[in-house]
């Protein structure tokens, strides 16, 4: 089913990507010496138009199974239905997510595997965080209180400590969550331009780590948290 450009937008301003349907897109991640490249092509075999969201093309994230490795890239178009970046991987197993927005396709960003190296890396075991404040080179944020449950809209208030980010890809901040088991995958943005406040619909219960990405100085800091989300 075609969307309409609206309809797009109000998906894309609330990045959930749990659409139900096939996706019409298909992806494939492959790693070549400290090379990414994921091919993209429709269901006809042709490269899909990308509409923009959030400054970019493509927001590419990968992180390693046992969610130790966090990575959020932003590949280029190198040729029609190819995108690259160059970046270093050490020896682990990862999933990447593609997270798109096709033009008039349906697409749900789903979890690739990508193996560098041989060894294969276990799973991640998360336990709940019991320290909301952390610093990373001189910044606090602290991740207020949450409540965390299924079938609600999750806030994710962020106390910066007197502290302004700057915008970073037209949004004050960004949150990357992904499930335990690296199959469930959560893009959040801001409510509004000016806030640090953030809404998260949390698929099922379990553990999820939640990557907060913040701008100060024109350097990018992220700060990790592991949260409970309860039915």
């Amino acid at each position: 089913m075609k969307k309409s450009k609206e309809e797009v937008n109000i998906d894309h301003s609330h990045h959930h990507h749990h659409h139900s349907g096939e996706s019409e897109v298909k992806v494939n991640v492959t790693y070549k010496d400290g090379k990414i490249s994921i091919a993209l092509e429709d269901n006809a075999g042709k490269a899909p138009e990308l509409a923009l969201a959030h400054e970019k093309e493509m927001h590419f994230i990968m992180v390693s199974n046992d969610l130790e490795q966090y990575y959020h890239l932003h590949p280029e178009k190198e040729q029609e239905g190819l995108y690259t970046i160059n970046q270093p991987l050490k020896d682990d197993t990862y999933k990447a997510f593609v997270d798109i927005t096709p033009k008039e396709k349906a697409y749900q960003v789903a979890p690739s595997p990508v193996q560098v190296g041989t060894e294969e890396t276990g799973k991640a075991v998360l336990k709940p965080d019991d320290d909301w404040t952390k610093e990373v080179d001189g910044k606090t944020v602290t991740l207020e209180d949450v409540k965390a449950e299924t079938g609600k809209a999750v806030p994710l208030d962020f106390n910066m400590h007197g502290e302004t980010p700057e915008p970073y890809l037209g949004a004050l901040g960004h949150v990357v969550i992904v499930d335990e088991a690296a199959e469930q995958y959560i893009h959040v943005h801001p409510d509004s331009d000016d806030t640090t406040t953030f809404h998260a619909h949390f698929p099922k219960q379990g553990m999820y780590k939640i990557w907060s990405e913040f701008e100060f100085n024109n350097k990018v800091h992220t700060y990790s948290f592991n949260i409970e989300v309860s039915k």
